[in-house]
């Protein structure tokens, strides 16, 4: 078989067809995120602003600097990059939340703000930090179920 057809830049095909428990970490990472994110934004940046408080612009860029995150291990889960080629898909998102904030002023009702480009930045480092964690506290990585 002809391997270079069956992988591509973020995945391998094996991977792909493979829930393991690395992806399910990636999932339960992702939701956790996700409800962390939406914590911040519902709870914490409502409180910041109704008190004055200066949380030096966390509250203004927990959209990104959570969203990255919730992309990241959402990304992850959707593909099950192997852990080389996940390096690639967390660049990719990192790369392209910065690419987005830098057209906002060209997009309708867009607003460029450089807490974005920093939260979008320090939620990349976060979601590096995780995945290295993840990978180096799950050793014996066991195939849950595998599609044919």
């Amino acid at each position: 078989m002809n391997t270079k057809s069956s992988n591509n830049f973020f995945t391998d095909k094996e991977q792909v067809s493979t829930i393991d428990t690395i992806r399910i970490v990636y999932l339960i990472t992702g939701l956790f995120s996700f409800l962390l994110t939406e914590f911040g934004r519902f709870v914490y940046r409502p409180y910041i602003y109704e008190n004055n408080i200066n949380d030096f612009g966390i509250a203004d860029s927990i959209g990104n600097s959570g969203g990255i995150v919730v992309q990241i291990f959402f990304g992850l889960a959707l593909i099950n990059s192997p852990f080389k080629k996940g390096f690639r898909l967390i660049g990719l998102f990192v790369v392209g939340y910065i690419f987005y904030e830098i057209l906002q002023p060209i997009l309708p009702k867009g607003t460029f703000d450089w807490l974005d480009i920093y939260g979008t930045l320090i939620g990349g480092v976060i979601g590096l930090f995780l995945y290295l964690l993840i990978h180096k506290l799950i050793k014996q990585n066991s195939v849950v179920f595998k599609f044919n």
